[in-house]
């Protein structure tokens, strides 16, 4: 207490405050004086609640006014290892009957995280508890940690890791030396602060920075969390970078678990997921890596060491356990690790205490050449594991390194005999015997619409910011037509004619009830991916020309490409719409209008 503070006027003894500082934390830790709170975090692709991080404040009567206030206290009073046991222990009771596969996030400060007692206090305090197990728990390390603390902490994070809990790195991009930090730690959660999150969907260089750091962590096999998220217009936009998880106000305020956020929310989150799926994650190649996945054995985190270890020996072919908590993935387990763990005395423990959180899982579209990088990124001790391949939380199989290697080199072989398509899609040859076939077998009251989708502006813009940037920009393109104009209606095709050009067939309405949507959605994306400029001649837009009804009407593949000519033509002539922005423009036009109005134009010319 500052002299000023004192009412007697007389200087008061450091001393004494500092007793009554002892005093009082003394007695908030003997009565256990604390409050603990939840906030969800959120899975932004189902919308689903993936688990909670606590927050520990100090209760009413214990003197303290506020969290900050508390953990400076135990700082300066010596306590901050008894104040986090405690806090930790509360926190593992009240999380004992949360669903399976529930995680709970928890601080830890660096000097008690690297404190050699940690570890095997942790893992005692968990073998005591009913229902949680290290693979639910994530320890958050904040970035601001200072250098002398950050010295010790890669030793006990890798023997936490090794004991099968989550590492996240806390307040990600509010630190000054973070990606030091991140390549020393190695961790499985990003958690991005509030700093990169504020404003994002009006901030190109926070999106740019975002969409880096989703990247890396997609190459590296970690989870990405964005917090702080406030806005609905935040949370759209770090959905449409690739953001897997949030928290926030916007998600769920402090208080009590919940099982699930507002509804309209959660349908809000995957509608978005749906129609803004990362790009990247196509394979160029054309080689899925979901094709390469082999079944595996999967076994629940409660199975004992021993029953593992008798399933390994009743079937020698397995390499290993897939490992899940509940629905969610957990980790897996290698042959060698189970029965060297039943044979040491360790045979009661669930194996959930063997599975190390290398959990190096991919999602089933990424591409072959990221599954490599990814699989050569890890280290000598995991590198010969398994690759889990997951449809978002669904186990889809594994892939050996082998298996890997083997795609790998058939696609290498590939390229040297054939042109790879950069989308995937049917080409021209593919999509003229779909429209045969179409036209061929037309159904009396059964009509389909034909669209050709281009780019506007696109030689500028691949004249401005290169080749790559373009070809990424098609794929953005396939992504929105798949997803916005058509919908992902089943009776649906779409063609790569060549360059930017495409064509989609959809049944009779599809085209014209979502064509302003599309337009309005490709503009905010590609915007949004497009690299900043003092102009406005380097952003895209997108030409859509849709002819009506034109199965039955059409007899040959030829009319609809004529058709194609005359629309475009009818476009240059000022006929059609031009959206807001006036950087897209649309045309509909019935196809027994055609013929008649291509002459028409051709007179008037």
């Amino acid at each position: 207490m500052h002299q000023k503070d004192c009412p007697s006027g007389k200087k008061s003894n450091p001393g004494d405050a500092s007793i009554s500082l002892k005093a009082r934390m003394r007695q908030l830790l003997d009565e256990q004086l604390l409050q603990t709170v939840f906030q969800p975090i959120v899975d932004m692709r189902t919308g689903e609640v993936a688990g909670h991080e606590v927050l520990t404040r100090p209760a009413t009567e214990s003197g303290l006014e506020n969290a900050e206030e508390l953990f400076s206290s135990s700082e300066s009073t010596g306590s901050e290892w008894e104040l986090e046991a405690l806090a930790r222990r509360l926190a593992i009771e009240a999380a004992a009957d949360w669903p399976a596969g529930s995680l709970l996030f928890m601080n830890s400060s660096p000097g008690v995280l690297a404190d050699p007692r940690f570890v095997q206090q942790i893992v005692r305090e968990l073998q005591g508890s009913q229902g949680v197990v290290p693979s639910r728990i994530v320890l958050e390390i904040t970035e601001r940690c200072r250098d002398s603390e950050f010295a010790n902490l890669p030793h006990s994070v890798e023997a936490l890791r090794r004991s099968g809990f989550h590492i996240a790195i806390d307040d990600v991009g509010a630190g000054t030396s973070g990606l030091n930090r991140i390549m020393s730690l190695r961790p499985d959660w990003l958690k991005l602060d509030r700093e990169l999150v504020d404003q994002i969907d009006r901030d190109k260089v926070r999106q740019h920075m975002v969409r880096f750091l989703v990247h890396f962590a997609r190459l590296s096999g970690i989870n990405v969390i964005a917090e702080g998220i406030e806005r609905l217009e935040e949370l759209d936009m770090l959905i449409e970078l690739g953001v897997g998880y949030g928290q926030g106000y916007l998600l769920g305020r402090p208080g009590a678990p919940v099982k699930n956020i507002e509804r309209q929310l959660a349908h809000r989150i995957r509608t978005r997921a749906q129609t803004s799926k990362d790009t990247v994650r196509q394979d160029l190649r054309g080689t899925s890596v979901r094709s390469l996945a082999r079944e595996a054995r999967i076994v629940d985190s409660t199975t004992t060491v021993g029953e593992a270890a008798t399933s390994m020996l009743h079937d020698l072919r397995q390499p290993g356990l897939v490992i899940v908590d509940g629905e969610r993935f957990a980790g897996w387990c290698d042959r060698d690790a189970i029965l060297r763990a039943a044979s040491d005395g360790r045979s009661v423990l669930p194996i959930s205490f063997l599975v190390g959180s290398k959990r190096t899982t991919i999602d089933a579209s990424m591409p072959l050449v990221e599954a490599l990088e990814l699989a050569g990124g890890r280290d000598d001790h995991s590198i010969g594991s398994p690759l889990v391949v997951l449809d978002d939380a669904r186990i889809v199989g594994v892939i050996s390194v082998a298996d890997l290697l083997q795609a790998a080199a058939e696609a290498c072989r590939s390229t040297q005999f054939r042109n790879v398509s950069l989308t995937g899609l049917p080409g021209r040859v593919r999509t003229d015997l779909h429209l045969r076939e179409m036209l061929d077998h037309a159904r009396p009251g059964r009509c389909y619409d034909v669209g050709f989708v281009d780019l506007r502006g696109f030689a500028t813009y691949n004249h401005a910011f290169g080749f790559e940037w373009g070809d990424q920009l098609i794929q953005k393109l396939v992504t929105q037509i798949r997803h916005s104009l058509l919908c992902d209606v089943d009776d649906a095709f779409i063609g790569h004619l060549g360059d930017d050009q495409f064509i989609v067939t959809a049944p009779g309405g599809v085209l014209e009830a979502n064509l302003q949507s599309f337009i309005t959605e490709f503009e905010r994306s590609a915007s949004m991916y497009t690299p900043a400029t003092d102009t406005q001649e380097t952003q895209p837009g997108v030409r859509v020309m849709i002819l009506l009804a034109a199965v039955p009407t059409c007899r040959e593949p030829q009319e609809l490409y004529r058709a194609r000519s005359q629309l475009r033509l009818m476009l240059d002539r000022g006929r059609g719409t031009s959206s807001a922005s006036g950087l897209s423009q649309s045309i509909r036009l019935h196809a027994t209008e055609a013929c008649g109005e291509l002459a028409r134009l051709r007179v008037s010319a």
